[in-house]
């Protein structure tokens, strides 16, 4: 991969201010350790052998129309908090175009696993939705989107450009941070709440002892899950390095060389000072590898809580029980350690992109899954079904809809300030299940922090 090709369109996709009117982690390696190109490199068909091979890289505006009745696609989709809203659109746009879509959720495997495996089978999907890293592992069976016309109204400055080719539609805006609840905090300590100036430890310390003394006995809830664990809060140690993917790359490739050692690095210890007082704090405390996702979501929505460490798509699961009277919204975590200004931006940007597979694809379902990707930017169902449904960020200038959740518009403005740190775009494909393993270890009780170092480091030793 070429680094500095990678550095500025990260740079750019993530830490751009927003365009006026703009609103689970993955992993880039197969289960077994071959990647999904090399699956399909063993698996695709020989080039002249189907008409999906023929079209797969050229100028998408110098190829013939193609006929699209009939044609059924199939999308893989890696937010499985959104599929049901997924579901609900396919049955809309088949009724509106009488083009077929199937959309399919990954379960237990990292989005990376999951593709890989079906590149091995040859069940590949149409549009495939991943990470930065997931897409670029499959550059070379991914149609070229530049000349689309979404590409023009934000695609190409958000999407994923590679080698020259934009191959990576633009999803969603995402980022993540402590998500709080206003109005409980307020009704709590009886004073008001400003997130801005929550910056340091201490001062979290001091605002977590006023709510335990107002009667919110346990103001926190922490994740469970491997990729919250690893693949949100984890991450946050390389990506605030010094707040660059140049930073991230020279970080990691210090932990290669040992170079590094996470023991004395100071963001880690930071970052994980932090994570020991939320883990103090924590609602789920007495089980902490029980704790219920979806149970988090309602006690934050509900004001049983203060606190969540999570990212804007998990309002998806807390619209339903947000108080019509309650304020919310993400800030950052807050640390000792505020080089870099760090405590003042979240960690995001652009965030999980959809590609059109050509390997096994035809050109019907090549072009059909091209006027989908159209369809969701300039419909206004799918307009609607970005922002509303799935209470997303946009990342297309002409969507003017509102961003009405506040998670939603807690991302927004922090990008409109350019206040987002970039995330890593090579992190290795088992990171977030192995690692996320070893953290389980450390919210659990069952390691030290000095045992959890070790096992990062010589995590990274080994790649």
């Amino acid at each position: 991969m070429k680094r500095k090709l990678v550095s500025a369109l990260l740079s750019v996709a993530m830490v751009a201010t927003l365009l006026v009117g703009c609103g689970g982690s993955s992993d880039n390696g197969g289960a077994s350790g071959e990647t999904a190109s090399e699956a399909a490199s063993e698996a695709a068909p020989e080039a002249g052998d189907e008409e999906a091979s023929a079209e797969s890289t050229g100028d998408s505006e110098e190829a013939a129309p193609v006929s699209t009745d009939g044609v059924n696609i199939t999308i893989l989709n890696t937010k499985s908090e959104i599929q049901t809203q997924w579901e609900e659109l396919a049955a809309k746009y088949t009724a509106e175009t009488g083009v077929g879509v199937e959309v399919s959720v990954t379960v237990g495997d990292s989005p990376s696993q999951d593709i890989t495996k079906r590149y091995a089978s040859g069940e590949v999907p149409t549009i495939f939705m991943g990470d930065i890293q997931d897409i670029l592992m499959l550059d070379e069976y991914a149609l070229d989107l530049t000349n689309e016309d979404w590409a023009k109204d934000g695609g190409s400055q958000y999407g994923a450009t590679y080698n020259g080719r934009l191959i990576g539609f633009p999803f969603c805006i995402e980022a993540r941070g402590l998500m709080y609840n206003k109005t409980a905090i307020e009704a709590t300590t009886g004073e008001t709440f400003d997130p801005t100036a929550v910056k340091s430890l201490d001062d979290l310390q001091a605002l977590l002892d006023k709510l335990v003394a107002g009667g919110m006995e346990a103001p926190v809830a922490l994740n469970m899950e491997d990729w919250s664990l690893a693949g949100h809060y984890l991450t946050q140690v390389y990506e605030e390095q010094d707040c660059t993917v140049e930073g991230t790359y020279t970080f990691t490739d210090g932990l290669k060389a040992g170079t590094e050692d996470l023991n004395t690095n100071a963001r880690f210890n930071s970052l994980f000072d932090t994570f020991d007082l939320l883990m103090k704090y924590n609602m789920n405390a007495n089980d902490p590898l029980a704790a219920d996702y979806n149970n988090n979501a309602v006690c934050l929505a509900e004001g049983d809580i203060a606190f969540w460490f999570n990212g804007n798509w998990a309002w998806a699961e807390m619209k339903d029980f947000a108080m019509d009277d309650s304020e919310y919204g993400i800030m950052p975590v807050p640390q000792k350690d505020d080089t870099n200004d760090v405590t003042s931006k979240l960690a995001g940007g652009a965030s999980k992109y959809c590609m059109i597979d050509t390997a096994y694809n035809d050109e019907a379902q090549q072009q059909a899954a091209r006027d989908f990707l159209n369809w969701l930017v300039y419909n206004e169902g799918g307009q609607d079904f970005l922002v509303n449904q799935c209470s997303l960020v946009p990342a297309f200038s002409n969507i003017t809809l509102p961003v009405t959740n506040p998670m939603g518009q807690s991302v927004a403005n922090y990008t409109n300030q350019g206040a987002l740190v970039p995330g890593f775009p090579e992190l290795p494909g088992d990171h977030w299940k192995t690692l996320g393993a070893e953290m389980q270890k450390y919210l659990g009780g069952q390691c030290t922090r000095e045992e959890l170092a070790k096992a990062i480091n010589d995590y990274w030793a080994a790649q």
